[in-house]
């Protein structure tokens, strides 16, 4: 059975969208964008922990920009062949597929439905189906103590029911064993001196206050007199060399509330319901390392479908690209895109998915992303933009270098989840031993406008020039036009470097400052490129790091052009408030 498909209408921060599931999917987006609303719109069609109550909807739960008085939620079911599911649905299930929905008018009773189809839909009368069918849950607010507390019991209970008739029996034994030392250790315990000391005043007050307490003696005990209940009472506790340990940091405390859940789950294997799982934030207090390994450990270990949320680049890099959903907000209400089943965007997903790490990841966290060629790139880009008193950090803008793997995987992951970017690129031009030119860089760009189906059509003198420029004569106009499509391609988001950044930087009014830093007499500007491209990355950061307050003289420069245009896609989208 897989959940493929979510519709939430009127409901929290969602208007309308519909949200594609796969049998394990990771949502992704910032802070309330709504992640935890899509989880408990979900709850309330399969969290049988839910109450009436809860079921019953407040006035706060419906959108209010909206105004909308109805909320709805649909789960589409498919590859349905339980036969506790066949049972429980009878004639609501054909050809494996199920429609589940959850109906709530303003000042009305909510209501059930259920069909194979939306013409086909009839009222249930109760959640009686939640014995078959349900979702267990975890929150953010994961609370060990309390979590052991209400289900150790539980959880021992259901191992006690997977016993052999030999291992109870044994168990039994065992238990009689416990006993005895229990009261040895107890007796032992009451004849030491300084016990027996405290309590002799205890028990005289005692026998003074009542002929009853005569023959009955307080006494210090190891916890209880009973093996039973100290065996149902047992505490969790680290095991080391060194004996039991106290359980200590979040982090680790973390592993041990999910690997005890797991656990849980695991025990309470049957075949008469099928159970699905979704779990919030489960990096929380965790290493790089120990996320990745929580990610892959939550999707292996759970018989079932798998729900995530997170805010970590760590738990994406071990997502596949296609099982990611962004959630984003536009126009105040929150939409969603994913991996669509296009082959062409699908071949893209697969192509990120190899190269994907915790710098790639960080694209389906980003309000935008700004994609340039190298390391030296992201150094002065980075500072460009603090100078200029622009905060990418609040904006959510990444600047990642793509270090040869190429732009076109990264704009197809941006085009498919919806996320706003802009590239530069280097305008390269290369000769052979016989002088004849190819322009790399405009045929870069052109190979990743036709690859990526943007939007944008080349001007057709420019795309006939284009075309003769692998000639040994290259034609006078070449570079005027070179000069229109540069223009041209701003228009998608694609800013081409008149040279490449070290040339652009040369010539714009930052030279002053490169010669001084350089060494250089102005006006040597070959010899200072030269010196500016050699170990790109950390002369650069060199040059920042002493320089960084005089990035301010290219505020009207076109190389600030790209950081203008992605702030100002992010701000369309997410309408940012301008603070």
């Amino acid at each position: 059975m897989l959940i493929y498909k979510v519709r939430i209408k009127g409901f929290r921060n969602y208007k309308d969208v519909e949200i594609s599931l796969n049998n394990s999917s990771l949502i992704i987006g910032s802070n309330n964008v709504g992640k935890t609303n899509f989880i408990y719109a979900l709850r309330l069609l399969f969290d049988r922990s839910l109450s009436e109550n809860d079921l019953d909807l407040l006035d706060s739960d419906f959108n209010a920009y909206s105004h909308s008085d109805k909320v709805e939620i649909t789960a589409y079911l498919r590859d349905i062949k339980e036969d506790c599911l066949l049972s429980e649905f009878k004639g609501n299930i054909s050809e494996g597929k199920l429609i589940l929905k959850y109906i709530k008018e303003r000042n009305k009773d909510y209501i059930l439905q259920a069909g194979f189809s939306e013409r086909t839909m009839q009222e249930l009368q109760s959640r009686s189906y939640l014995r078959r069918l349900n979702m267990q849950y975890v929150d953010t607010n994961r609370n060990l103590y309390k979590y052991l507390r209400k289900e150790r019991q539980n959880l021992l209970l259901s191992s006690q029911e997977l016993l052999s008739e030999n291992e109870k029996n044994d168990d039994k034994t065992k238990t009689i064993e416990i006993q005895k030392n229990l009261d040895s250790i107890n007796d032992q315990i009451s004849s030491l001196n300084y016990i027996k000391r405290a309590l002799e005043n205890v028990n005289d007050q005692l026998s003074s206050l009542s002929v009853e307490n005569e023959d009955q003696r307080v006494q210090f005990v190891a916890g209880h007199n009973d093996a039973e209940k100290m065996l149902s009472d047992v505490a969790l506790s680290y095991s080391s060399e060194e004996g039991p340990l106290t359980l200590g940091g979040d982090g680790r405390n973390n592993q041990i509330y999910l690997a005890t859940w797991i656990a849980k789950q695991q025990l309470k294997k049957a075949p008469d319901h099928v159970t699905f799982y979704a779990i919030e934030e489960p990096e929380s207090h965790l290493h790089p390392h120990q996320q990745r390994k929580l990610a892959q450990y939550l999707t292996s270990n759970l018989n079932g479908q798998v729900i995530v949320t997170s805010h970590s680049p760590q738990i994406a890099e071990i997502f596949k690209a296609k099982n990611i959903i962004r959630l984003y907000f536009k126009n105040k209400y929150t939409k969603a895109a994913s991996g669509p089943s296009d082959t062409n965007i699908k071949d893209s997903f697969d192509a990120f998915n190899y190269r994907l790490n915790t710098m790639a990841a960080e694209v389906f966290f980003s309000y935008g992303v700004f994609l340039v060629e190298g390391v030296s790139e992201v150094i002065f880009y980075k500072a460009l933009a603090k100078e200029n008193n622009i905060d990418l950090n609040r904006l959510n803008i990444s600047i990642l270098a793509v270090e040869g793997v190429g732009f076109k995987p990264y704009i197809n992951i941006c085009k498919a989840l919806n996320i706003p970017w802009v590239l530069r690129t280097d305008n390269d031009v290369f000769r052979d031993n016989k002088q004849r030119c190819y322009y790399a860089g405009i045929n870069r760009v052109i190979g990743i406008i036709s690859d990526c189906k943007l939007n944008y059509t080349v001007p057709s003198e420019c795309d006939k020039e284009c075309k003769k420029w692998n000639s040994e004569t290259v034609p006078s106009d070449i570079q005027q036009n070179n000069e229109k499509m540069r223009e041209s391609f701003k228009k998608v988001g694609i800013y081409m470097s008149k040279v490449d950044l070290e040339n652009d930087l040369a010539n714009s009014n930052l030279n002053k400052s490169l010669y001084e830093n350089y060494e250089i007499h102005p006006g040597n500007i070959r010899k200072l490129i030269s010196k500016m491209q050699r170990r790109k990355g950390e002369n650069m950061f060199k040059f920042i790091e002493r320089e960084h307050q005089k990035l301010k003289v290219l505020n009207n420069d076109e190389l600030i052009e790209p950081v203008f245009d992605i702030v100002c896609k992010v701000n369309r989208q997410v309408q940012f408030d301008g603070k």
